[in-house]
């Protein structure tokens, strides 16, 4: 079989590898690792770094570093994006507000860029909050080497289209394959992988990316090739490493995967009516995927 050019997540030019390592972007992450509450992740040739569960910096090199301007726009009403950009007395004054904050970054002044990122983060999200999100990014934080059942690797990875394991699943009313997203990649103490899907209260366990959309997913994709992913996996820690974001100790030694779920109770109806609606649900899988049940306010990943 042709090897696949297609290199996933990490960091594969020298430059910004050596940077990250050694140089000015070494800078950042220190600072980073002194704020618990940012969060950083490894994609393919950039690293994205999580306030509150949005998106603070998308950093692609010393120079290049992305924030949404939309942070920066505090309306109330439900104006699309695509509507916004048209309209020519506020996207001046986003872009200015955005480029000035970049202009923090490229100066390596870290410290001021992460800070007013966090204030201006912090009031778009008391108007468009985004509960699951959130825990998701609490979950990365606190599910760490030692102080619970898994230690999170990785967010929100989603399939691409170029890997060896690529979806095959095409929903029903579309012709394209699904591009399916998966929430949480962990190890677990035994240093197994593991893909743990997040849902937040019973509206989430049902239709388009629902359990058993996600389970359907998974079998077409990573399932088909897990040596790939895991290999993939094992890129990434080993950088996490590198980068002084994870601890030396924690290690892939398993070379089988594991699909999980967890399902994070909401505050809309009762434990007793979500537990019910969960068993319902998962039982028209018809298949035996472990699963954790997270209490209200509990972000530890641990096995009963």
């Amino acid at each position: 079989m042709q090897e696949s050019k297609y290199p996933g997540r990490g960091i594969h030019k020298e430059d910004v590898f050596e940077s990250l390592q050694t140089g000015k972007l070494r800078l950042m992450l220190n600072v980073i690792n002194d704020d618990d509450d940012l969060d950083v992740q490894i994609r393919n040739d950039y690293l994205n770094i999580y306030f509150k569960g949005g998106n603070i910096a998308k950093v692609n090199s010393e120079n290049s570093v992305g924030f949404d301007m939309f942070y920066f726009y505090l309306e109330h009403d439900k104006t699309p994006k695509k509507d916004i950009m048209k309209d020519e007395n506020i996207v001046p004054g986003l872009k200015a507000k955005r480029d000035k904050l970049i202009s923090l970054f490229k100066g390596g002044d870290y410290k001021q860029y992460f800070s007013l990122a966090k204030k201006a983060m912090t009031k778009w999200l008391r108007i468009h909050d985004k509960p699951e999100r959130m825990e998701q990014h609490t979950l990365s934080i606190e599910n760490q080497y030692n102080k619970s059942d898994y230690t999170i690797i990785d967010l929100e990875y989603q399939v691409s289209t170029k890997s060896d394991f690529a979806c095959t699943f095409i929903p029903a009313g579309r012709t394209d394959p699904k591009k399916p997203r998966f929430d949480i990649i962990a190890v677990d103490k035994q240093g197994r992988l593991c893909v743990i899907e997040l849902k937040k209260g019973s509206k989430s366990l049902e239709g388009t990316s629902g359990l058993e959309e996600h389970w359907t997913c998974y079998q077409e994709s990573i399932a088909r090739d897990p040596k790939s992913f895991i290999a993939e996996m094992k890129q990434v820690l080993k950088q996490k490493k590198e980068f002084s974001l994870i601890t030396n100790q924690l290690e892939i030694k398993d070379s089988s995967l594991e699909f999980m779920f967890a399902y994070s109770f909401d505050d809309k109806t009762t434990d007793e009516e979500q537990n019910e609606k969960f068993e319902t649900v998962y039982g028209r899988i018809g298949a035996d995927i472990p699963f954790i049940k997270l209490a209200r306010g509990n972000f530890k990943l641990l096995n009963s």
